[in-house]
């Protein structure tokens, strides 16, 4: 049943920015067309972390085809789900038994606004007026991402304890859970950097 929400969750928000067309596009091994693929590879060579661009964007090949603000779009619309889906996971966080994690630090609250601030700043992408401001909206949502990901690895809560994924009587964060939220936050970084990238390779194709 969470899954299920948390794909409708997904759907819904991502939908609210881009096209229907975009967000339900789906890819099919022999249906997908070989140029949109090749453009998608071609395209992925500008970033830093490629086969997560490859992997991430063929999904909507057969809607970006060879457009660039397409391209562009699903960058967004990819890096986005991953913001929503760290949220989703955050806030499973914050429920008991969970809460006392707000006498550590980072709290949970960290993890929230350090999240829900990548989620505004891409949202404002769609809206942003100039290339500029585009690329001022994609870098804040990564500082906030990379500071998520710093956020995971600190701990201040005492003593540690037994067991894979239960809290301590002090809310310490078990080591599953924070590398969880270090793995969610480190790939939620690689992709906005990677559709960064992707718009510094395409300046004029925005909007």
């Amino acid at each position: 049943m969470a899954k299920q929400y948390q794909a409708l969750f997904l759907l819904l928000s991502v939908s609210y920015l881009f096209s229907a067309e975009l967000t339900t596009a789906t890819i099919s091994p022999t249906g997908t067309s070989t140029k949109a693929l090749n453009f998608i590879q071609s395209s992925c060579k500008s970033t830093t972390y490629q086969s997560l661009c490859v992997e991430t964007l063929s999904v909507y090949a057969n809607t970006i085809k060879t457009s660039p603000r397409r391209l562009l779009d699903a960058a967004i619309a990819v890096s986005l789900n991953q913001a929503l889906s760290t949220k989703l996971f955050i806030s499973h966080l914050r429920k008991s038994p969970f809460q006392t994690l707000q006498d550590c630090a980072p709290s949970t609250d960290t993890f929230n606004t350090d999240c829900q601030c990548s989620i505004e700043e891409l949202q404002e992408v769609e809206n942003c007026n100039g290339w500029t401001e585009c690329l001022s909206k994609i870098n804040n949502a990564e500082v906030c991402a990379i500071a998520g990901e710093s956020h995971s690895v600190e701990n201040t809560c005492s003593s540690p304890f037994a067991g894979p994924v239960k809290m301590s009587v002090q809310g310490r964060i078990s080591d599953a859970v924070r590398k969880s939220l270090q793995t969610r936050f480190a790939k939620l970084h690689q992709e906005i950097n990677n559709a960064k990238l992707l718009f510094k390779a395409f300046p004029n194709n925005h909007k």
